[in-house]
């Protein structure tokens, strides 16, 4: 698969690189945002991002992310759940095709019912490649030179609570886990695809609840679930109409579950069980 100058794929933003010099990612995560991922990008160089909607969700979680890149001068699309799975990049460049845009997306022209191709198209000359070092005025124009809160974004990553004694980790992102997670009972506000399945065997983790992502595509939503089983891994997602994708408090507060695997039915857990509930069964 060929892919234009300055384009990059990722299945998930907890893989770009701190030496990225792509200025255009077309990535399978969700458009979820509190300002974190935003800033990430923009200290990794990219000036357009394409992610998953989600399923739009509760309290419209799942396109959140469009303002706040907005915000740091990042050129954002989200494309259909339907349309292409989460969590897996090639899909997203393939089949993905635009629901929802920010102001400066709209201002390149693209539109929604664009594929992800047809937009690239539009912005590749646009955008700057990483040979040249002068930003182009469409978006120095358009960036918001507001001063950010730098405390608002310098947020804990994950916290610990307990649930009649057992022990949870709460992270709005699986990708904010870390190798002294290796055992934990999880409650994250990622999706469960693919390739945050892949972040939860990374992590050894004993049970992960996922937000279900609108379930989408081909199952996208809830695909990593089944694997997780095979590897000794309980695992379960909430319906994203119940709580908000990327807040993992909201997940643990409110979460219904959906699907469950097979390790998770052992435990005798539900769908339509809150994630409490579920909790004291593992």
């Amino acid at each position: 698969m060929n892919l234009p100058e300055g384009v990059i794929l990722l299945d998930s933003l907890g893989d770009l690189q701190p030496d990225n010099t792509s200025p255009i990612l077309v990535c399978a995560s969700h458009c979820g945002d509190n300002g974190v991922f935003a800033r990430k990008l923009k200290n990794g160089r990219v000036k357009a991002v394409f992610l998953n909607n989600a399923g739009i969700g509760k309290n419209e979680a799942g396109i959140s992310g469009l303002s706040h890149y907005e915000a740091e001068g990042i050129l954002a699309c989200a494309v259909d759940h339907f349309s292409a799975e989460i969590g897996v990049a090639r899909d997203t460049w393939e089949s993905g095709m635009i629901s929802h845009t920010n102001t400066i997306a709209e201002k390149t022209g693209i539109q929604i019912g664009n594929s992800v191709q047809e937009a690239v198209a539009k912005i590749i000359n646009l955008i700057n490649l990483p040979s040249s070092n002068q930003e182009n005025k469409i978006f120095e124009s358009l960036r918001n030179n507001k001063e950010e809160n730098i405390s608002k974004l310098d947020l804990k990553k994950q916290t610990q609570t307990q649930i009649e004694g057992v022990s949870i980790t709460v992270t709005d992102s699986i990708t904010f886990l870390n190798e002294s997670n290796a055992g934990d009972i999880v409650v994250c506000g990622s999706h469960g695809g693919v390739s945050a399945g892949h972040y939860a065997q990374k992590h050894r983790l004993k049970a992960v609840f996922f937000n279900d992502a609108g379930i989408g595509k081909n199952n996208a939503g809830i695909k990593s679930l089944d694997s997780l089983s095979e590897a000794g891994i309980l695992a379960c997602t909430v319906d994203c109409m119940s709580a908000e994708i990327f807040n993992g408090q909201d997940v643990l507060e409110n979460g219904i579950i959906t699907v469950c695997n097979q390790l998770a039915k052992t435990r005798n857990i539900n769908i339509n069980m809150t994630i409490k509930e579920a909790i004291k069964l593992i």
